[in-house]
């Protein structure tokens, strides 16, 4: 028998060591892959799933669109998970052409995730709470007509503004010729039902009463009910005024009275006498 060419051997050992040296390459290299990140039941693409690399925990996260991409090692696992979704391990199948990426569809399940029951108190507990709640005290009912009281500056601006919008005698007298001479027919008043009548009727004693004049000027018993006869007489408020102008009439008044006090107790013996007040200041 011929001893082996030691030629021969060397050919073999090369070719052995070429052949192993290629297998690690190829499964050191890497592949670039894409993927379509979808939720099992509707199909639809799962937004910011998160796909790691389970050999390195390095991976993407998937855009809008649910797609990623991914550079890996053949025979690499990814671990893909998102919220409300069950976490799983996906082996990356077998790739041909390394050349070509391949595009990959994967599914994941949803995942109900139960909470536990929590009740929250503001003050540590129910009981806590209720014992708060029962010491509460309600802030001060605030008088009628307290909001709406003027100062005696403001009652002075006010006067200046209506002398102000007052125009002189003789250009008022052809104001009050001209007016006469084209003064339009007036507009038939609507006729109300006396349950609409009733209701005007409650809405104004919400904004004039003996209540918001006793607040407005500090008078009681004998002396506001001459102040208020005198009111009744001299003004016509109606259920559409609104509250300031209201109480703005009834502190003029009330000078008025102060500086002829004979004159509110003549108005008070005349509705005496009549035994009636006008139907839009009925008390």
């Amino acid at each position: 028998m011929k001893p082996i060419p030691k030629s021969l051997i060397f050919i073999c050992f090369t070719l052995i060591s070429l052949n192993t040296l290629a297998q690690e390459y190829a499964q050191d290299s890497t592949i670039s892959i894409s993927g379509l990140i979808l939720t099992d039941k509707s199909k639809e693409p799962i937004e910011d799933a998160i796909i790691t690399i389970k050999r390195t925990r390095r991976g993407v996260i998937s855009d809008s669109s649910g797609v990623f991409h991914l550079q890996i090692l053949p025979k690499d696992t990814l671990v893909i998970s998102s919220m409300g979704f069950e976490m799983i391990q996906w082996p990356v199948p077998a790739i041909t052409d390394p050349n070509f990426p391949p595009f990959f569809k994967i599914y994941l399940k949803d995942q109900a995730v139960p909470l536990k029951e929590v009740n929250v108190y503001a003050l540590g507990t129910y009981d806590d709470f209720k014992e708060e709640f029962v010491k509460k005290k309600l802030p001060p009912k605030k008088k009628k007509g307290e909001g709406f009281k003027l100062s005696e500056a403001q009652m002075f601006e006010i006067k200046l503004k209506e002398q102000a919008r007052t125009p002189p005698n003789v250009v008022a007298g052809l104001i009050g010729l001209g007016s006469k001479l084209f003064k339009k027919k007036k507009k038939p008043q609507p006729v109300f039902s006396n349950e609409i009548n009733y209701l005007h009727q409650q809405m104004l004693e919400e904004k004039f009463n003996r209540e918001i004049v006793s607040n407005l000027t500090g008078e009681s018993g004998k002396t506001l009910e001459q102040l208020y006869a005198f009111i009744c007489k001299n003004s016509d408020f109606t259920y559409q005024d609104s509250e300031l102008d209201i109480q703005t009439k009834i502190l003029e008044l009330y000078k008025e009275y102060k500086l002829d006090p004979e004159k509110a107790n003549s108005s008070l013996l005349e509705l005496k006498k009549t035994n009636k007040i006008p139907n839009h200041l009925r008390p």
